[in-house]
């Protein structure tokens, strides 16, 4: 009898034990996975955005919006904030894929200026076949 008054606060002592030890390191293995799974989201986004940015329209016609001297300004602005929009988001698109460079290497050709509209979509294909890895180690089976 006197075997089991102490097994009770031996187990609990080392269910103390096992608890603080294994705690940080489940928070910081679940920490990890989350962030990784966060750089993969925004880079797919970045990706989508910079595709859209490329097709940014240059021109309207007149009809459309009105032969007005401000309408006229507009046209004039237009092709000039097009590029700074795809410029801002091609930027965008690249710091986001550099940020993934720990957990993936993408295969893409990121030396050229412009990127290809084939591009964008095989980088949106190995970003969300990559994600979705991501997410079974996470789950552990399919989403």
């Amino acid at each position: 009898m006197q075997t089991i008054t102490w097994l009770g606060p031996v187990l609990a002592l080392v269910g103390v034990l096992v608890g603080a030890l294994f705690a940080p390191l489940a928070a910081t293995r679940f920490g990890w996975q989350t962030s990784r799974r966060v750089a993969f989201d925004h880079a797919i986004a970045s990706v989508r955005i910079a595709q859209l940015a490329a097709n940014y329209p240059r021109t309207v016609n007149l009809v459309e919006i009105g032969d007005s001297e401000e309408a006229r300004a507009y046209l004039r602005e237009l092709p000039i904030k097009g590029f700074e929009k795809y410029r801002e988001s091609t930027q965008e698109m690249r710091s986001a894929l550099a940020a993934l460079a720990p957990y993936l290497t993408l295969t893409w050709n990121d030396t050229q200026w412009q990127t290809r509209d084939e591009t964008y979509e095989s980088l949106l294909c190995q970003l969300k076949k990559a994600r979705r890895r991501t997410l079974i180690l996470y789950w552990g089976n399919e989403p």
